[in-house]
């Protein structure tokens, strides 16, 4: 089974629409979809049937800084927002999708990871991109979650939880380098993309992907949703590259 592993990166995920019209144009197939925050939307967009064009008609469309508002005390609100986007987009529940998908999420009162691949769909994915700055917590089956990728940004173990044995991973995260501005905000998400790294990193270490697409962004940070048209091309780009 070939697995397909979508990481996290706010904005920046969205050079996946572009990584998968290339694997999809090659004639590659993927029985399986691991996804993280942003990954976990793209993924279960793809997961439910979307082709990549139409997920790309769908970014287009969606007015992402309303999902994500980089500012403070808007939580309630995205949450809101981005949950009626999952529901008017995807299927009522993991099972009725055309390929199975995995998500993790964080149990914020216990620290552990999970992985979500039953029941209720745009719960778990609002759950699984519930960055708590952006967001704030969701509480599913009697829990309070927030984004997966607090733990584990590049899900290879949620595919080979599903059985893949050929991972083709997507990493658009980077961001651990450049400039800084000078507010808490954009000093937590420096912190954040600091820690993710380094997890990131270990996770690979342990149980490396068959595949390792990396996507590089110099200069895009996870709030440019304005520059989808950019972030989509550097996916083909990254994705043609890679495929030599």
């Amino acid at each position: 089974m070939r697995g397909l592993v979508l990481s996290g990166g706010g904005a920046r995920g969205l050079a996946h629409i572009g990584v998968l019209e290339v694997l999809e144009a090659e004639g590659l197939a993927f029985e399986g979809v691991a996804g993280a925050s942003m990954g976990a939307i793209i993924g279960a967009l793809y997961a439910a049937g979307h082709p990549p064009g139409a997920i790309l008609a769908i970014a287009r469309r969606a007015r992402w800084s309303g999902f994500f508002p980089f500012v403070p005390g808007r939580r309630a609100y995205a949450r809101r927002r981005l949950f009626a986007f999952l529901k008017a987009h995807l299927p009522p529940r993991f099972e009725d999708l055309k390929r199975p998908l995995v998500v993790p999420v964080v149990n914020l009162v216990t620290g552990r990871l999970r992985y979500l691949s039953r029941g209720p769909l745009p719960e778990a994915i609002l759950a699984s991109a519930a960055h708590p700055l952006l967001v704030g917590s969701v509480e599913l089956g009697g829990e309070r979650l927030i984004d997966g990728g607090v733990l584990d940004d590049l899900p290879v173990a949620g595919a080979r939880w599903l059985g893949a044995t050929e991972v083709w991973a997507v990493d658009v995260t980077g961001g651990e380098e450049g400039p800084v501005a000078r507010n808490a905000l954009a000093e937590a998400q420096r912190a954040a993309a600091i820690m993710g790294g380094a997890l990131t990193r270990a996770r690979l270490a342990l149980d490396p992907p068959e595949v390792l697409l990396r996507v590089p962004l110099p200069g895009v940070g996870v709030a440019a949703f304005g520059r989808l048209a950019a972030i989509v091309e550097a996916g083909r780009r990254a994705a043609r590259t890679a495929l030599g």
